[in-house]
């Protein structure tokens, strides 16, 4: 299990599994994707798109640590999926 370390709010460390990283972010995009809903917008993403998307639509950066960290882990995770399918079909 991949475990990353981040400052918490109150300038301690805490840590993160990549496993967390994800399901933190999936919540944000599904609670993004029903307050959307609720003002009448569709969305067809994934929970996880949505999270990337409210990250960065709600300029969340910098607000929650735990967040912030996670969205580091997930944007890791797919670019180095990225990579490694991108070199494979080279």
């Amino acid at each position: 299990m991949k475990l990353t370390m981040y400052k918490n709010v109150d300038g301690g460390t805490s840590m993160i599994s990549q496993d967390n990283a994800f399901a933190e972010l999936r919540e944000l995009g599904h609670n993004f994707a029903i307050a959307l809903a609720e003002r009448g917008h569709e969305t067809k993403e994934s929970d996880l798109m949505n999270g990337l998307a409210a990250y960065h639509t709600l300029k969340l950066e910098g607000m929650y640590p735990r967040v912030d960290a996670a969205h580091r882990i997930v944007l890791r995770e797919i670019t180095d999926i990225m990579f490694v399918r991108n070199t494979s079909n080279g």
